[in-house]
């Protein structure tokens, strides 16, 4: 009989004194198993929980959350503090028995790209990292206003013109990438991604061997009408590349 049961928990956390909530998928197994993280974007409608219950069908354990002022957790939503909830997060899955310690992978959706690639330069426990629809050049992104807004009003304590601020002063992750390297880190693009396109970071992640690109034409931001093919691509990448 297996020592740790699947099963879906609600779990909660802090993060600089505030209350994240979220969800672990617990996979089967008779040891610690690897276990990945699930980083939403902005504001987060896709959450990409497809990919969790696939990865805990392959004996995977998976934690999505919330970041401050999203969704029900607490506090309110600023971009620099993306990776302290990160950190937070991976401080979680540190302490529970369940986790391999040595296993640990970040996933992130769009906006997600940035505390997991800003954050994994300086945590050597992450292992590998894989974005989908990534930004990896915020400056080539213009946030229109009333995309701003519109975001503003799902989230708590900010404003959509806070929002454009915030976001204009966000760094190029070149240099997150150098420092994460040689570890793996896959991308993976929408043909059709009309916010993040590949056009916008291939000549930069091109010079680094660790970096696997995957384009699919054809699929949007979210991959709406391509999730049986993400599910697969991003599975099949952690098994390959951690096991």
């Amino acid at each position: 009989m297996a020592q740790f049961k699947a099963n879906l928990s609600g779990v909660t956390f802090l993060s600089k004194g505030k209350l994240l909530i979220g969800g672990f998928y617990k996979a089967n197994g008779e040891t610690p198993r690897p276990t990945a993280i699930l980083l939403h974007g902005l504001p987060g409608i896709e959450k990409h929980l497809d990919i969790a219950y696939r990865l805990r069908d392959l004996g995977w354990n998976c934690l999505y959350f919330h970041f401050r002022g999203c969704w029900g957790s607490q506090g309110s939503y600023s971009l620099d503090g993306l990776a302290d909830d990160t950190n937070a997060a991976i401080d979680w899955v540190m302490t529970q028995p369940c986790v391999d310690k040595d296993k640990i992978v970040l996933i992130a959706g769009s906006t997600g790209s940035y505390p997991a690639l800003i954050h994994g330069a300086i945590d050597r426990r992450v292992k590998a990292i894989a974005g989908i629809s990534p930004v990896i050049v915020p400056a080539a992104f213009k946030f229109p206003v009333d995309m701003a807004g519109n975001f503003a009003r799902m989230l708590t304590g900010i404003t959509g013109e806070q929002i454009i601020i915030q976001w204009n002063k966000l760094p190029s992750l070149k240099e997150a990438i150098q420092k994460f390297s040689p570890l793996p880190i896959l991308l993976i693009a929408a043909g059709d991604d009309d916010i993040f396109p590949l056009s916008h970071y291939l000549s930069i992640v091109n010079s680094f061997p660790n970096i696997d690109v995957i384009e699919k034409e054809g699929a949007d931001h979210g991959f709406s009408d391509c999730r049986t093919w993400l599910v697969g691509t991003v599975a099949d990448w952690l098994m390959k590349k951690i096991g």
